[in-house]
């Protein structure tokens, strides 16, 4: 069984005002899939486990599990904020980190982590801007889930034909709600009649397995590198280039996108925009030095 771990970044409104700082309403919408195999699930999650107690031991296996959350986000602001301002921002576990070097040795085991498991990422994009002047009336949340499960069922029909998918995400009432309505199914049924050879959906679960953050102890953990990648995505598509500065792990996660396997490129695949775009900004990060 293949796990898609999947989180967020910016706001599902078809029609949000525009603002610049992420977790607040947007034109952007990003759903990131973080695959692993489910063999892999237990040594992944107490990999991180392992990190956060070496950067915040005070607050690992507190009750309050926010106190250590590790996310796209705080890794940006703890970076470039500095003292007292920067816990406005950050959960209280992260004062036990407050410390650019070792905000920096952070960095480097989370980006080993990406390059130890290798995970299977696929990002979807939705310009919601580019979306309203098309004129098509879809939901956001309907294109980036879509999306995500067609590319998940090619991989189970291509690659790992006899295996299962199962997405998993944190507590979601919003996105919940969209699949119980069955709102959900007759959006991407109206997707799927654009495409000429739809990949074959039952070998995915229906709807991803929400979990309860209190109880999955194994499964938070992971969803971190979802949020992370979602955020850097975010960042990407903003800027129209990969963003070179080490927070948002860019170098790390770029080999884990998936490949376009006629293309061989991450286009269309490891990085899906809707609506498509006729040439797609450089994911690729330039050298070092």
């Amino acid at each position: 069984m293949l796990l898609f771990y999947i989180d967020e970044c910016g706001d599902t409104a078809a029609r949000a005002p525009r603002h610049s700082s992420h977790g607040t309403p947007s034109d952007l919408f990003v759903l990131a899939a973080v695959g692993i195999h489910d063999s892999s699930r237990e040594l992944l999650a107490r990999e991180l486990i392992g990190i956060k107690r070496r950067y915040f031991p005070a607050s690992v296996g507190a009750e309050d599990w926010g106190r250590s959350e590790i996310k796209g986000r705080f890794l940006t602001h703890s970076t470039r904020l500095h003292g007292h301002e920067r816990v406005r921002f950050l959960p209280e576990g992260w004062r036990e980190a407050d410390d650019p070097a070792v905000m920096d040795n952070l960095l480097v085991d989370l980006a080993q982590v990406f390059a130890k498991f290798k995970p299977l990422i696929f990002t979807a994009l939705v310009d919601k801007v580019a979306l309203r002047q098309s004129g098509e009336d879809i939901d956001p949340l309907a294109v980036a889930y879509t999306r995500l499960y067609e590319r998940v069922a090619l991989v189970l029909d291509q690659v790992n034909r006899g295996e299962g998918a199962l997405f998993v995400a944190d507590q979601q009432d919003e996105h919940e709600a969209y699949f119980k309505s069955g709102a959900m199914y007759a959006a991407r049924a109206e997707l799927e009649k654009k495409e000429r050879n739809r990949p074959r959906l039952e070998p995915v679960l229906d709807k991803p397995l929400w979990i309860d953050s209190h109880f999955s102890t194994l499964d938070r953990e992971i969803i971190q590198l979802a949020d992370i990648v979602a955020y850097s995505v975010y960042e990407w598509y903003e800027r129209q280039e990969p963003p070179a500065e080490k927070q948002y792990l860019w170098r790390a996660i770029a080999p884990c996108f998936a490949a376009h396997w006629k293309a061989q490129k991450t286009h269309g695949a490891g990085i899906m925009v809707y609506p498509e775009l006729e040439a797609y900004p450089r994911i690729e990060p330039l050298p070092e030095g």
